[in-house]
C-alpha cells in the first residue's frame, strides 16, 4: 500500500514545514539513518507526522541542516511522540541544534500500560493496535537515492499510526491511576537531557573493565579513554576503529613508559600500537604524572551476596506486587543493580542517590511498606 505523504527535499520546503508545525499540539517523530564506520550516525531521513495523520519525509541528504525545527522541538508546549526515543533525539539534535523538550516516549509508556517497557515498535502496534508492521528495511542504506517506494512505505509505516498509540498508552495508565507517575517518569527522563556529547575524560566509565583496576592504573585509563574519544570524533571513526576497550585496559594495566614495552600488552593488536604509539605513551604518562589525589577509585557494585539474596529477592518480590497491581512493568521501576545498591547503603541512602527513594517510585515503594513516616528521606529495610 502507496502511503500519502510530503517529501521535503529543499530549505525553503523545510521552512514551510517548520511553520506549519508551530500551531501542533503533538507532533510525531523518527528517525532513519546509517552508522556503521563513523563515529556520529549518518541521518538519511526524518520523519513527521501531525494529528491529521499527515505525513512528512524530510530527505536529509539533500537538507541536512534542519535548524528551522529547532523551535518546534524545544517548544514545550508541543508534545513530541517518539519511540525509544534517546538515540532519535541525540541525532535531532546534533542536525537542529537544540535539544527536544516534552517527550512522550512509547517505549517507556508501554511499561505504564501494563505492557512490556522494552517492546519493539512493531510488537507494540501489532499488541495495542493490531497493526503489522513490514519487515525488511532496518538496515537499509537510508543515504541512497533514489529512495524506493518500500522505503518510503517503511518510513511512513513508522510515524502514522503513533498518535493514536500515545493517546491509548495514556488511557490505559489513566485507568490504572498512574498517568502522574507516567507523566513524572517521561519529565525526569528527558527534560534536563542535554543529548550532547560526554566529556571525553568521562569516557572511561564506558569501559567495563575499570572497575577492576587500582586507582593508578585507573587514572591512565582515563587518559587513554580521553585520547580514543578525542581521535575518534577527529578522524569520524567509531571508538574501537582506533583502539578496542581491551586493548586501553591492557596498555592501563601495563604502564608501558616506551615503545618497547608495548609486546607486554598482550591484548595490544601491533598494528595500533604501531600507528598510535607515540600518542598511547604520551596518555600513559600523563596518567602517570597525575599526583594521587587526582586519582578516580573503582566503582565497585556490591555484591548480591553481600547484602544477602533472600533481601534483594524480598524487596523485589514487594515491588513486582505492588507494580502489578498497578498494571506497571517492574522493569520500569528498578533493575536488579539498583534494588542490591539500596540495600548495600541500608540508612546511608538518600534520594538524591536512588531513585527509588524519589518521586512516583518512592510512593510506590511507600505503599510497599518499605518507606518511612512522611518527612524522612531515608529507606527502612526491616527485613
Amino acid at each position: 500500500m502507496t502511503h500519502a505523504h510530503h517529501f521535503i527535499q529543499t530549505p525553503s520546503e523545510l521552512q514551510n514545514l517548520a511553520s506549519r508545525l508551530t500551531g501542533e499540539i503533538r507532533v510525531v517523530l523518527d528517525t532513519e539513518f546509517v552508522w556503521e564506520r563513523t563515529f556520529y550516525p549518518l541521518l538519511g531521513l526524518v520523519q513527521l507526522a501531525v494529528e491529521d495523520r499527515t505525513c512528512y519525509l524530510i530527505d536529509t541528504v539533500a537538507v541536512p541542516d534542519l535548524s528551522p525545527l529547532a523551535a518546534m522541538l524545544s517548544n514545550p508546549g508541543i508534545e513530541k511522540i517518539l519511540h525509544d526515543a534517546p538515540q532519535d533525539l541525540m541525532i535531532l539534535k546534533r542536525a537542529s541544534g537544540t535539544a527536544a523538550r516534552h517527550i512522550f516516549d512509547t517505549r517507556v509508556a508501554a511499561g505504564f500500560a501494563g505492557m512490556d517497557c522494552q517492546t519493539s515498535l512493531q510488537n507494540l502496534l501489532a499488541n495495542l493496535l493490531e497493526v503489522q508492521l513490514p519487515k525488511g528495511h532496518t538496515r537499509t542504506n537510508w543515504l541512497a537515492r533514489p529512495l524506493s517506494k518500500d522505503q518510503l512505505d517503511y518510513a511512513v509505516d513508522d510515524v502514522i499510526h503513533m498518535h493514536q498509540a500515545a493517546s491509548l498508552l495514556r488511557e490505559k495508565a489513566r485507568l490504572s491511576g498512574i498517568e502522574p507517575w507516567l507523566d513524572q517518569e517521561m519529565e525526569s527522563l528527558y527534560e534536563t537531557a542535554d543529548y550532547g556529547d560526554r566529556a571525553p575524560e568521562e569516557s572511561y566509565l564506558r569501559i567495563s573493565s575499570a572497575s577492576f583496576l587500582p586507582p593508578r592504573n585507573l587514572a591512565v585509563l582515563r587518559e587513554l579513554a580521553a585520547w580514543r574519544e578525542q581521535t575518534a570524533r577527529t578522524l569520524d571513526l567509531p571508538r574501537g576503529f582506533v583502539a578496542a576497550d581491551h586493548e586501553l585496559t591492557s596498555v592501563a594495566r601495563v604502564l608501558p613508559v616506551q615503545a618497547t614495552d608495548f609486546p607486554k600488552c598482550k591484548e595490544l593488536l601491533p598494528r595500533v600500537a604501531q600507528r598510535y604509539g607515540p600518542a598511547l605513551l604520551a596518555a600513559v604518562q600523563r596518567g602517570l604524572d597525575l599526583p594521587e589525589a587526582q586519582w578516580p577509585f573503582p566503582d565497585k557494585k556490591p555484591d548480591e551476596r553481600q547484602v544477602g539474596r533472600d533481601r534483594v529477592r524480598a524487596l523485589l518480590d514487594g515491588i513486582r506486587k505492588q507494580a502489578e497491581a498497578r498494571h506497571l512493568d517492574p522493569r520500569v521501576v528498578a533493575t536488579k543493580g539498583e534494588v542490591i545498591q539500596l540495600l548495600a547503603d541500608g540508612a546511608d541512602a538518600k534520594p538524591a542517590d536512588h531513585r527509588l527513594l524519589r518521586g512516583w517510585r518512592a510512593e510506590l515503594m511507600k505503599d510497599a511498606g518499605f518507606a518511612t513516616p512522611t518527612g524522612t528521606t531515608q529507606l527502612s529495610l526491616a527485613f
